[in-house]
């Protein structure tokens, strides 16, 4: 009997129990769906890790040798010990001098490259080359073909041998890129004696151990006897930081989504399961009164919302697997190189299922109760008509002035306290979302134009090989009157003498100050260098607790002292962290300016046939290269509008529906008295135009700041500035607004049909 009244019940309130089914499935489509790439991610990237024997620490230095590496591995807790040589080299122009990390080893202990293609890596192969699979495949290199990679002033000639992956290189981004464009990066494994006998020098010792790396340091510090530069663990390599930062930003995202839309389902459970059980008190008097237990009808009241919920939580589950989540882990690991990547599932999704079930039976049991504890004998009689009482409104200055329907709809919200706070929340939440997702083009733009207009004063990049003289490249910056810039690696520090806890690897850039390679201020405003000072990026500098005018400690990837300069600038660059120092500053402090490229307001085309360039970029070659690097940013913003749109639909439609389903009675009564279909329409459509308006306003604070924290949980590599236009949060308004007043005309045909001589009957 119960089954069929229930049955009965949700086809009665069809579209509020569906929304509850519905919302419930969104949020754990959000939830399983980002899950599947974050766990899959961790997943795979712990059995690569783990296949790979991937290093705990990386020591820096400028040349080892075997009696160091033994005295290394001799410390207790360090398991593994490998040195190598680690230089960035380049490719011919013809692969776009694609800037090419060589690694060249006598061993294959630590940081195993693994092999896609091919043949596994053999150190001691002089004849072959094992290069980086997605750039191998983007070029349309082969097993078998011939590679040139230009390192160390010499000219590297091998046989391919096999196409491989590293865990040290998940992520990859040229200097000159701000994003993965693997036409222009790519790693490659060779024997170290490929090397002439006066080149092979070790500059780098890695190693695995228990615990944390950075623990060793004092007993590191005491075996070599403080012949190296720095350590640094796995925190410090970008490489494979980013896809953590990634994947920790997914986790987030997906408690946040799943919150929204349960605490949708949790205020439309509550209204309706508080109405339904109100119209139904004399059934449930009738039914106490022929012996049926309180338990039992309590535990009828619940099944609405477990059933649902359940069912909800079961298709969101196999939906965020089957979907969203493949179609994350697609799209994402076409910029991270992990193998066997693929969606995951844990127990996180039936304990959070679990959990969102619980939620909405108790907010079901909570709109119940009160009524189910009602004696019998009262229950079978009618509730007693609520004294009207003047509301809050009525005691506004104004309030006489107000026309029939403001009125009516001010007495309405407040006594319907609990559907108007449904309709503003949701309208709130939706609005957020939207301006999210709207507001990541407006950011991309911005970005854009900040990144290649403001900072990027010229119209050619051109690129230098290894064999370039410092001559060479002042002839060509004279020629084209151009700026000279150079790149490298460096540790910044807060202190002299730092420990590796308080240390940041990061980019050095040195620059002429010419004004064509600009520097922005953390207001991104575009301005000198002063002379004698260094500009800071400011993640770092916050990183660090440091300030315009501090002291600043630096040191080169192979140097041996730290440099001490004072920060003149507090800067912002997109995706190139660290200091930048002018060029006569830079080779005061004792260094050789060796530039990377040269950057220049005039067409440099016929530069590209030099013997010492590698590549010659235009401006929009540039730009090409950005966009295509930033179209999974439209996936993400589709997701958030298309939920935001869900997201509004369904709860304006619902705070419509009840209110419609509460008042129907009193339509009845107004038809009666020769209110037109069209007026008693726009009493929903005026009340739903308010809290919607309310929801709007509540919401426009906090899009962007949500943006911006969106966009910062990428990690300390990545400084966007986030920016929305006036016309966006127009644009979202007024999508909200339509489609408020699209709702109101859905409620025509069924107050067109109210049976006006039905109801009123019913209410004597």
């Amino acid at each position: 009997m119960l089954r069929r009244k229930m049955l009965r019940d949700i086809r009665a309130n069809l579209a509020q129990f569906f929304s509850i089914f519905l919302l419930a499935a969104v949020a754990m489509w959000c939830f399983t769906g980002f899950q599947a790439d974050v766990i899959g991610g961790r997943k795979a990237m712990a059995a690569f890790d783990n296949k790979s024997n991937f290093s705990d620490g990386w020591i820096y230095g400028s040349s080892f040798d075997k009696k160091q590496a033994e005295k290394a591995a001799a410390i207790d807790g360090i398991k593994d010990v490998q040195l190598r040589t680690e230089v960035l080299g380049k490719a011919d122009e013809k692969y776009n001098t694609a800037e090419i990390w060589c690694y060249f080893q006598e061993d294959n202990i630590v940081t195993k490259p693994y092999s896609v293609k091919g043949e596994e890596y053999d150190p001691g192969d002089e004849n072959g080359i094992w290069l980086f699979d997605a750039f191998a495949d983007i070029w349309g290199l082969k097993i078998g073909d011939k590679f040139t990679v230009h390192v160390m002033g010499q000219n590297i000639e091998k046989e391919i041998k096999g196409l491989i992956m590293s865990p040290e290189h998940v992520f990859c981004c040229a200097s000159t890129d701000t994003d993965t464009d693997f036409h222009n990066i790519g790693f490659a494994y060779l024997s170290q004696k490929t090397l002439p006998e006066e080149l092979r020098i070790n500059n780098e010792m890695i190693f695995t151990c228990e615990g944390k790396a950075l623990s060793y340091e004092k007993r590191i510090d005491l075996a070599l006897e403080g012949e190296y530069s720095f350590i640094a663990d796995r925190k410090s390599i970008d490489g494979c930081n980013r896809l953590l930062d990634e994947l920790n930003q997914h986790d987030g995202f997906s408690y946040i989504f799943s919150f929204v839309f349960v605490a949708i389902a949790l205020l439309v459970i509550t209204t309706t399961m508080k109405r339904m059980v109100a119209q139904q008190r004399t059934q449930i008097g009738t039914l106490n009164a022929l012996g049926m237990k309180n338990r039992k009808i309590i535990l009828h009241y619940l099944s609405y919302s477990f059933i649902l919920s359940v069912l909800g939580c079961a298709a969101g589950i196999l939906l965020g697997i089957y979907t969203f989540g493949r179609i994350m882990v697609d799209m994402f690991s076409q910029f991270y190189r992990v193998p066997g990547w693929s969606g995951g599932f844990n127990y996180k999704s039936i304990v959070v299922a679990a959990v969102i079930v619980l939620f909405c039976v108790g907010a079901s049991y909570l709109s119940c109760k009160q009524i189910l504890r009602i004696h019998p004998s009262e229950a079978l009689r009618p509730a007693a008509a609520k004294t009207a009482k003047p509301c809050i409104f009525e005691k506004l200055p104004f309030w006489d002035r107000l026309g029939f329907t403001a009125r009516y709809s001010l007495r309405d919200i407040s006594r319907s306290k609990m559907r108007a706070f449904m309709g503003v929340f949701g309208t709130c939440m939706g609005m957020i979302v939207m301006v999210l997702g709207l507001g990541a083009f407006d950011t991309l733009g911005f970005v854009r134009g900040w990144y290649f207009d403001d900072m990027q004063n010229y119209q050619s990049q051109v690129l230098f090989s290894d064999s370039v003289t410092i001559g060479d490249a002042e002839d060509l910056a004279d020629e084209y009157s151009g700026e000279l810039i150079g790149m490298g690696l460096i540790s910044i520090a807060a202190e002299d003498h730092p420990v590796s806890d308080d240390i940041i690897s990061c980019k050095l850039t040195v620059t002429e100050g010419k004004g064509l390679f600009c520097i922005s201020d953390s207001e991104l405003n575009v301005v000198p260098l002063k002379k004698g000072t260094v500009a800071l990026t400011m993640k770092q500098a916050a990183k660090l607790g440091l300030k315009q005018g501090d002291k600043v400690y630096w040191k080169t990837a192979d140097g041996d002292k730290w440099i001490e300069s004072e920060i003149g600038l507090i800067s912002r660059h997109p995706s190139i962290t660290g200091i930048t120092i002018l060029r006569d500053d830079y080779e005061k402090a004792g260094f050789e300016f060796k530039p990377q490229m040269l950057v220049s307001g005039k067409d440099c085309a016929a530069a590209s046939g030099r013997d010492y360039v590698s590549a010659v970029h235009d401006m929009d070659d540039l730009k090409a290269s950005f966009d295509k690097t930033m179209e999974v940013m439209d996936f993400l913003v589709y997701f958030m509008v298309f939920f935001a749109s869900l997201l509004i639909i369904v709860v304006l439609y619902n705070s419509g529906n009840l209110s419609f389903n509460e008042r129907e009675k009193e339509f009845a009564t107004l038809k009666v008295m020769g209110f037109g279909s069209p007026r008693v329409r726009r009493l929903i459509s005026v009340q739903n135009l308010w809290l919607s308006l309310l929801g709007i306003i509540c919401g426009l604070p906090f899009g962007q700041k949500l943006l911006q924290e969106m966009m910062d949980s990428n990690g300390d590599s990545i400084d966007w500035p986030c920016r929305v236009k006036p016309l966006t949060y127009l644009l979202a308004a007024a999508f909200v607004m339509i489609v408020s007043v699209l709702v109101g005309f859905m409620f025509s045909k069924r107050i067109k049909r109210i049976d006006m001589v039905g109801v009123l009957k019913g209410m004597e």
